[in-house]
């Protein structure tokens, strides 16, 4: 995915590398990462996904910490 899409820039206007749009059930990763960040920001989008499909309702502090955390550790 291109950095310049539009699923690629925050609600603040800032860009990130990775998200996950519940609406459209997507997951989208900026493509020019190297293999081993590429598997975090995925593995951290995917935490996002579970946490939409179980209804998992935390703040966006907490959510970006799981996700962090999982992606990360797990």
């Amino acid at each position: 995915m291109s950095a310049y899409h539009p699923a690629m820039y925050r609600s603040d206007g800032s860009h990130t590398i990775g998200c996950c749009d519940d609406t459209k059930k997507a997951i989208y990763i900026y493509e020019h990462l190297d293999t081993d960040k590429m598997k975090k920001v995925l593995c951290h989008e995917i935490t996002h996904a579970a946490m939409f499909s179980y209804n998992v309702e935390l703040n966006l502090l907490q959510e970006e910490l799981l996700a962090d955390m999982i992606a990360t550790y797990g």
